[in-house]
């Protein structure tokens, strides 16, 4: 299905407004959606961002019964993008897209946008022990991926599914592509080549799978707005995808964990990706991560190590790169020549007071960066778990950042049939895996891991280990919670229990929702939107 709208010009001398010239024509704007079950629905007016060198353009206008909708008179433009956001009646985003380079906006000229639902998507692989020997070695399944359409609102329960067995998800610009690769009993790894499939838009088929093969284990993949290019980071190499030829080209060597792609409005692809990252403790941060440029384009100049580090994740916005050092507590941007500091991050790296927190996540969007902060749990004077939170901060600005979200990582169980006895667990780490924008920033996504131990209570509890994975969706503009999903909650008994107890399950606090059956559960390998930015 296409929209179309028609877009008045009118002549610019000096950067002022002119009465249209006699042979001023009009520009059109078509919005193109996927004609499948998957269209937006519900909307009521559309919003278009026009980023022109000199400043945005932001028009909202109502959409009539035929998807018709004016956007008054602009002026003309020799490069322009175009941002696609369409709302309901209540103002929330149920379709979003953007143009992947300029285009001139000049009589005649018709720039399409491609417009998807925001629909947040995560996979991972299922581990389980032995039926009948719950110590006994673990048992690694992949599974389809489960996913929350933010423009209908219905909680997330695991049944809604895509594919069959998918360790990654990638989103590229309107384009959605799963990847599978065997598992390896019973440590988890993955093994043997990888193959990228793409998923369909209007309906979530599965398409066939290309002819690129990806060898080491897959951790970390981005896709470019305008569909053509994947980069997939593996344990041994970072691989760049031609996605319309179907072929897979090897770039570098190495442990490549996270990968951004940075597009040029020109139409030039980068991409920034960190080597050889290392995971921080509340005690230790290791500073041997290499952050790395990579030209995309056949020919170009080889690959390069920028800097070393403390790099947790980089991002990439509007033809800039971005990263986060968990152990400087900063933020800044990388080119393929050099990083700079943009702004130091509070309660974090050096200097600090007690718990220092470490930023290991990062998304960015119009100027704006979210940043996801882990913090050590606290012994005294009170206990206070382990603690993750995610702050707003201005790219440009020095503002102090605003708290978009910030909690003790807590875990109640119950005794199964007894819902009056419980226990509450405190976390002793939390992480973040993964942190991505939809909707061109409506929403924020992050998916978080959290490891809880607990002493044995002589004659009450035993000792007990316990992980959990949550996908959790924020409204960016409030903070407030759009979807909360407990994908796993799993762990160990050491010892056993008083003989009236049969057994531990994990509760659900108000709010949060579960798999609906042990069937549907699953390790989070993997976050992504269609038109998402990390």
């Amino acid at each position: 299905m296409r929209w179309l709208a028609a877009i008045a010009l009118i002549a610019a001398c000096g950067g002022s407004k002119q009465a249209p010239a006699p042979d001023a024509g009009n520009a059109s704007l078509v919005l193109d959606i996927p004609n499948g079950a998957l269209d937006p629905q519900g909307y009521t007016s559309v919003e278009i961002v026009l980023h022109e060198p000199g400043g945005d353009i932001t028009r909202t206008t109502s959409v009539d019964s035929n998807g018709n909708f004016d956007l008054d008179r602009i002026d003309p433009s020799n490069s322009v993008s175009v941002e696609a956001t369409l709302r309901n009646a209540s103002g929330a985003a149920v379709g979003y897209g953007r143009t992947a380079v300029s285009s001139a906006l000049a009589a005649g000229a018709q720039i399409t946008v491609p417009v998807r639902r925001p629909i947040a998507y995560i996979a991972g692989l299922v581990s389980q022990p032995p039926q009948n020997n719950p110590t006994g070695p673990l048992s690694w399944t992949e599974v389809p991926a489960t996913f929350s359409d933010l423009s209908v609102g219905t909680g997330m329960d695991g049944s809604a599914v895509v594919g069959s067995n998918i360790v990654l998800v990638v989103g590229a610009g309107p384009n959605l592509y799963m990847v599978t690769q065997a598992t390896m009993n019973p440590t988890g790894a993955l093994t043997g080549p990888a193959k990228i499939m793409p998923i369909a838009a209007a309906d979530h088929a599965v398409g066939p799978p290309l002819a690129a093969s990806i060898t080491g284990a897959v951790i970390d993949g981005a896709g470019s707005d305008d569909g053509s290019t994947l980069v997939i980071g593996t344990t041994s190499e970072l691989f760049a995808v031609d996605t319309a030829a179907g072929t897979a080209r090897m770039v570098s060597d190495g442990s490549f964990a996270r990968v951004a792609i940075v597009a040029a409005m020109s139409g030039e692809l980068d991409a920034v990706v960190i080597k050889n990252r290392a995971s921080t403790t509340a005690t230790t941060c290791a500073t041997t991560a290499e952050l790395w440029w990579v030209p995309l384009a056949a020919g170009a100049a080889a690959p390069h190590m920028v800097a070393t580090g403390g790099f947790s994740d980089i991002a990439a916005d509007r033809g800039h790169a971005y990263y986060v050092d968990a152990c400087k507590g900063e933020l800044g941007e990388v080119t393929a020549s050099a990083t700079q500091l943009l702004r130091a991050l509070p309660g974090t790296g050096p200097g600090a007071p007690p718990p220092v927190g470490r930023p290991t996540a990062l998304a960015v969007s119009s100027g704006q960066a979210y940043v996801g902060i882990e913090i050590p749990p606290v012994t005294t004077p009170t206990a206070i778990p382990a603690t993750a939170s995610l702050i707003v901060a201005s790219i440009t600005g020095t503002a102090a950042p605003r708290a978009l979200w910030t909690e003790a990582a807590q875990q109640v169980l119950d005794v199964v049939g007894h819902t009056d006895v419980q226990r509450q667990l405190s976390a002793s780490s939390v992480v973040f895996n993964h942190l991505e924008i939809g909707a061109g920033g409506d929403y924020i996504a992050l998916t978080t891991a959290a490891h809880f131990q607990a002493a044995e209570i002589p004659g009450l509890f035993p000792q007990m280990t316990i992980d959990t994975e949550e996908l959790r969706v924020f409204a960016a503009a409030t903070g407030g919670v759009v979807e909360r999903y407990r994908s796993w909650c799993d762990g160990v008994l050491f010892g056993p229990s008083p003989g009236d107890i049969s057994g531990w399950e994990c509760t659900a606090v108000t709010g949060q929702s579960a798999p609906a059956s042990a069937a549907l559960k699953h390790h989070v390998g993997s976050m992504t939107f269609e038109f998402g930015k990390k």
